[in-house]
This record gives C-alpha cells, sequence and structure tokens, in this order.
C-alpha cells in the first residue's frame, strides 16, 4: 500500500512532537512492506521532491524559513489545489493527514480515495501566550474551532484522537468516525541502560545532579518559570546543574533566547545553566539527566500528550509536569511523576528538591514509568494499531455499494 502522510511540518529538522511522531510511525510502516511519502510545506529554493531515511518528500514551496507559521496559509491553499494531481501523480492507495488543527482535514476531500486524519490536540482550546500578531491568532483560534471539526465528518473516512479528551472535544457527529491510538515512543532508543556519560563530559559536568527541561523558548513551554524555579532551588542545593533546549524553529527565538539568557543572568546563574541547540542524540540528553520537567503552560500549540514526556518515561527518568492537556492521564501524580500546577514555581521548585533529595522515590518513579511506556506506548503496537485501521478501511471502502 502507497500511503501519503499530510501535513504542514513534516520535513527535518525532527525537534518537535509531531513531525517526530510522524516519522517515527512511517518508519515502521515501511517495515510493514507500505511504501510511505510526505507531502508537506517547503522552503523555497530546497528540492520539490527528496528521498530521506526510505521516505519521498512531496514539498510545496511556500516558506523562506523553517519556522512553524511561515508560509503555511499558502501552503494550504496551494495543496488544495494540488491534491488530486498529487495523489494520482504518485499512485497513493491512501492518503492521513497529521495535525492539531482540523482545517487540515479539509484538505484531503479532494484526494477520492481512502482518508485518515490524525488530531493531536483538543477542539476548541485558546492560546494567551503566542507572539503572533491579532490575524495569525485568530486564523490559529478559527483553525482549530468545532466548525472546523464538524468538516472532519465528510472530509475524511476515520478520524484518529491521540487521547480521550481530543476525543471527547469532538462533535458527538463526528465521534461516529473516529477512535483512539496514543503516541509510540522508540523504546530502543529512550532507555534506562544508557550512562549519560557523553552529555557529563561535553558540558563538564562531573558531580552535579542535572534537571532538564524537555522543551524549548517558545512562551508556552514556561522558560521563565523553569529560570525562576532554578534559582529557588540553587539556593538550597548546591550540586545542581540545569539544561534546556533551543531547537530553531519558532519565528521569534532570538528575541526568546535574550530574554532567557537575560533572566538567567539576572539571578547569577550562568555557571549552572546550559543552552544546548538542535541535538540529534537528545536520548543522551535524557540519559544524563536525574529530574526531567515540563513546566508547560498551556497545550494549545502543543500535542496533547508531548512526546518529550513519553521519552523522559521511556528514559526512565522522573517527571515533573503541569497540569495541561493529557499529562495528567499519562501520568498518575505520584506514581509515574509529580504533578504541578501551571505556572507556579513555587511548586516546581519544591518538588524538583523533593526529588533531588530522595533518590530512592526518584528511581521508584522512573522505573514505573518506563513499565507504562513499555505496556501502552510502544511504536511497534501503536504501528499495528494504525496498521489495522488503514486495511480495515480499505476493506469497508472497497465493501461500499
Amino acid at each position: 500500500m502507497h500511503i501519503l502522510f499530510y501535513g504542514l511540518n513534516l520535513n527535518p529538522p525532527w525537534v518537535e512532537g509531531l513531525r517526530n511522531s510522524v516519522k517515527e510511525l512511517a518508519k515502521r510502516l515501511i517495515l510493514k512492506g507500505h511504501k510511505i511519502s510526505f507531502l508537506t510545506k517547503g522552503i523555497i529554493g530546497e528540492p520539490k521532491e527528496e528521498v530521506i531515511d526510505g521516505i519521498k518528500y512531496i514539498r510545496i514551496p511556500t516558506a523562506s524559513s523553517s519556522s512553524y507559521n511561515d508560509g503555511s496559509l499558502k501552503f494550504l491553499l496551494k495543496s488544495f489545489r494540488m491534491f488530486q494531481r498529487i495523489v494520482k501523480e504518485h499512485e497513493i492507495d491512501l492518503v492521513h493527514g497529521h495535525s492539531s488543527y482540523p482545517l487540515l482535514g479539509f484538505t484531503e476531500l479532494r484526494s477520492n480515495i481512502p482518508r485518515v486524519f490524525t488530531l493531536y490536540s483538543q477542539i476548541g482550546s485558546y492560546s494567551t501566550t503566542l507572539e503572533y500578531d491579532a490575524v495569525t491568532n485568530m486564523l490559529l483560534k478559527i483553525a482549530k474551532s468545532r466548525f472546523f471539526a464538524s468538516t472532519l465528518s465528510f472530509s475524511v473516512d476515520h478520524i484518529v484522537c491521540i487521547s480521550d479528551s481530543i476525543y471527547g472535544s469532538l462533535p458527538s457527529s463526528v465521534r461516529k468516525r473516529a477512535s483512539i491510538i496514543p503516541l509510540g515512543v522508540d523504546v530502543n532508543r529512550f532507555k534506562p541502560s544508557r550512562s549519560g556519560r557523553k552529555i557529563r563530559e561535553e558540558l563538564g559536568i562531573e558531580n552535579d545532579k542535572i534537571v532538564f527541561m524537555a522543551g524549548d523558548l517558545t512562551p508556552w513551554k514556561g522558560s521563565e518559570v523553569f529560570v525562576e524555579a532554578a534559582n529557588v532551588i540553587a539556593q538550597k542545593y548546591e550540586q545542581v546543574s540545569f539544561i534546556m533546549t533551543a531547537k530553531g524553529t519558532y519565528e521569534f527565538e532570538e528575541k526568546r533566547l535574550e530574554k532567557i539568557k537575560n533572566l538567567i543572568k539576572a539571578y547569577g546563574l550562568k555557571e549552572k545553566f546550559h543552552i544546548l541547540g538542535i541535538r540529534e542524540d537528545i536520548e543522551e540528553v535524557y540519559a544524563a539527566s536525574d529530574t526531567v520537567v515540563l513546566p508547560y503552560l498551556e497545550a494549545f500549540a502543543l500535542m496533547s500528550i508531548p512526546l518529550s514526556l513519553l521519552e523522559a518515561m521511556a528514559s526512565g527518568k522522573p517527571v515533573i509536569a503541569s497540569r495541561i492537556g493529557d499529562i495528567g492521564r499519562v501520568i498518575r501524580d505520584g506514581r509515574e511523576g509529580l504533578l504541578v500546577t501551571p505556572g507556579s514555581v513555587k511548586e516546581l521548585a519544591e518538588k524538583i528538591l523533593y526529588l533531588l533529595k530522595n533518590e530512592d522515590i526518584a528511581k521508584k518513579l522512573g522505573l514505573n514509568s518506563r513499565e507504562k511506556i513499555e505496556r501502552e506506548y510502544s511504536w511497534n503496537k501503536i504501528a499495528e494499531k494504525y496498521n489495522t485501521l488503514y486495511y480495515n478501511i480499505m476493506y469497508y471502502i472497497s465493501d461500499r455499494p
């Protein structure tokens, strides 16, 4: 079966959750004998077609950079016009869209073949942290509206939700053709047996405990909260270092990086902080960490289940995360991790200190997390669910009068 994956940002660099999840699913479906192509937004001047890791990338060049929103609206308009021709030229058997925005599913209507759409975020949520202009913010809100969610009932044959809460946020007419398949994580890449020595040696961290914020500098992920909590922790626990990442895909990243660095400097924490760029060995960063935190402020611009959460859990690390999206459905407070109120510096600092001072409890949380990942979120299990879904849809459509 030749499957066309469709989405806004499916190109490398694979630095955020959705594009990583789509790539990992594609790799496992190829192992099952499927042929996979990606239709996605391209940067003007890069190849319109390219094969990477056995996946054919078909790009519609509408952007000048790899940032999130650059050229997105133009891509939607152009792909809508070109979809039917692309499907025919590349002999596609089934199309599978991937997005947090149901608006993208409308494009699949033009394919005239079996259509699947995976939805990664709840319908109807709204952001208070996005730094875009008023028009862009309004368009993003509309793209996640119940109106466009309702159009999924006739634009695709089946909707996959990555969580119960996303399924519950759908209009009742759409839920009739929806099911739940969670995200997956590579349990062989992210595993507790990694030593973490590589990162410690690279950063010159010998004996300090490491607290890693698994996210980037986008405002909805709570970088300021993390730095402010680090200031509290450093005054009470001397041997500790902090790691953050900057992924380079956010339009305002330079401004954000300057702001965070100034905050770190103001607190006198420059020697304690390490801000890393794009890492192809992110599994080693998890391995080097003693505690992983996700102090996220809202779920609008995130997947309802952050992939970073699953990666940290698969790595056997104790996780401290905000009660947003479906994080509280994945980790039970005190069982697989600890939960905090979004934006609470006091709670975050207290719980980080608690785990730094109680290694046995931290270890137990990490073991429980790893067990849950192996049981419910291994990519091999998730890919098999999608494989079954594809064949069921193909059979159902072929059997329709």
